[in-house]
């Protein structure tokens, strides 16, 4: 019985389903999705543009199962930095002057169908620039007055930026001097986020580094400028973080960054007068420098070698007397004036020239692991007797070398060996008025700890009562100096300032 009473309600239940089946009428036929293609914008190339100049692109669009369909399209970008997203185009084609901050953005291309939603994207990377963006800039004296030029790195040449810039004023003569200043936040495209122009016996002003029009005078980053012309010497921020240090009137003055302009909060107390270097350390560096060093610097009035731990407005430090291994020298008691410094070729050494009373010369260097053990090496130079009337020098972070002038003429000082060599002699006219690498400001990981990095290429300007001429040399693996272009026409020229870009 109950056998049957299984198969009845099977055949049952059976029924319900055939009967649910014949009354469902719904069509679950499946459409295909009308998927949306866009070509890669540029040829998938990354895009580099100058600054204000028109971006025209204009990718082809196609989606599955329809001919002319209604979109809505989107162009924006962003920065590399995660800025908000700049609005650029509602258009299918993309035609547009771009005036965002020159940098590093990400453009994208959104199409979305109107009707159904479904929408695509294609993005490329795009690098705004600015013909100033990278190259070297030259200060020259003309009959009406100081002017900067800037030769691009492909060496075109721009005059007369200044005046141009600010009203057909010029730059006050003679020996005044650009002033630069890199900053982390300026990796992105490695350029200053200022620069500055220098006149002896006038306060130094800030121009702006893309226009070269004028910003305003240096003091106003100052909370108490001095009562005295401002005279800025030398200018750096870290390798990371917000500290930057100013030498104002032989005075270290102490900032901090940013996204907005720099604010200096005082100068830094004591009995001191600082030579016109600023030696800043890497956060790498660090990790083996007590107590955070973020600076070494030199008294001039008292003869000792100071460092700074940022974070506060106090006091400079000094190092120990004690002259343990490796104990080279006192650095509380050097006694000299110093005429040049720089970084060197080996990580965390620093290189200074100093001069006694009589006219000698003498090399130190600093490897500041400890503040007891800072002084690495000492040496009086013998060899290069020209070096005590020399006023233009320039060290390589590549080699054990540092360029120095006589007259017409470019010696090597390697400090290494304590020996010096000629390198370059110019013609009988030819006077040397200044000489710069090119640089580049790179990520520390890449620069075994190093702010600056130089380049295998120098600049040497030269003046014959005439004209004045910027003359590039490529440095050799030995230091040697072979000539590769000449750009003349100029007055001249009492300073040059390196910008690059990564």
């Amino acid at each position: 019985m109950k056998k049957h009473i299984k198969t009845i309600t099977g055949i049952f239940v059976l029924c319900l389903i055939l009967l649910s089946c014949s009354k469902d009428k719904g069509n679950y036929e499946l459409k295909p999705i009308n998927e949306l293609t866009i070509d890669s914008l540029n040829g998938g190339k990354e895009i580099e543009i100058l600054s204000n100049e028109v971006l025209k692109l204009s990718p082809g669009i196609k989606q599955g199962n329809v001919k002319e369909g209604a979109y809505k399209y989107r162009w924006f970008m962003y920065g590399d930095n995660y800025t908000p997203a700049v609005e650029l185009s509602d258009k299918k084609d993309l035609d547009v002057k771009i005036t965002a901050p020159t940098g590093g953005y990400t453009l994208r291309y959104v199409v979305t169908d109107a009707a159904t939603g479904i929408s695509a994207f294609q993005q490329i990377h795009m690098t705004i620039t600015s013909k100033y963006a990278s190259g070297l800039l030259v200060l020259d004296e003309q009959a009406a007055g100081g002017d900067i030029t800037h030769i691009t790195l492909n060496g075109t040449i721009y005059k007369n930026l200044y005046s141009n810039a600010n009203n057909g004023s010029h730059i006050s003569t003679p020996a005044s001097k650009l002033v630069g200043f890199y900053y982390e936040r300026g990796e992105d495209i490695q350029k200053p986020i200022s620069i500055f122009i220098s006149s002896p016996g006038k306060n130094t002003v800030e121009i702006d580094p893309e226009s070269y029009k004028e910003i305003g005078p240096f003091s106003r980053l100052l909370v108490t400028p001095p009562a005295s012309p401002v005279q800025l010497s030398d200018i750096a921020g870290m390798a990371s973080g917000d500290p930057i240090f100013a030498i104002v009137n032989g005075k270290l003055q102490f900032g901090t960054g940013g996204d907005v302009a720099p604010s200096f909060q005082g100068a830094l107390l004591g009995d001191y007068e600082l030579a016109p270097y600023i030696i800043s350390t890497t956060s790498g560096g660090r990790e083996y420098i007590p107590a955070q060093t973020y600076l070494i610097t030199y008294d001039q009035k008292n003869g000792r070698f100071l460092w700074f731990a940022g974070f506060n407005v106090g006091l400079f430090n000094t190092y120990s007397t004690d002259m343990t291994s490796p104990g080279a020298f006192d650095p509380n008691k050097v006694k000299k004036q110093c005429v040049f410094a720089c970084y060197s070729n080996q990580y965390a050494y620093y290189n200074w020239l100093m001069k006694d009373e009589a006219g000698k010369m003498y090399f130190y260097q600093l490897f500041p692991i400890a503040t007891q053990k800072a002084a690495a090496a000492y040496t009086e130079i013998n060899s290069s007797p020209e070096m005590s009337q020399a006023t233009i020098f320039a060290g390589s972070t590549k080699l054990p070398h540092i360029y120095y002038v006589a007259g017409n003429r470019i010696l090597l000082y390697d400090y290494k060996a304590n020996t010096s060599r000629l390198v370059y002699t110019f013609g009988a006219n030819e006077q040397v008025t200044d000489m710069q690498f090119a640089v580049s400001r790179v990520p520390e990981y890449e620069t075994e700890y190093r702010v600056i990095r130089t380049l295998d290429k120098i600049y040497i300007a030269t003046y014959n009562g005439a004209e004045g001429k910027v003359n590039e040399f490529d440095v050799s693996a030995t230091g040697a100096l072979s000539p590769a272009k000449t750009y003349a026409g100029f007055g001249k020229i009492t300073n040059m300032f390196y910008k690059e870009k990564r």
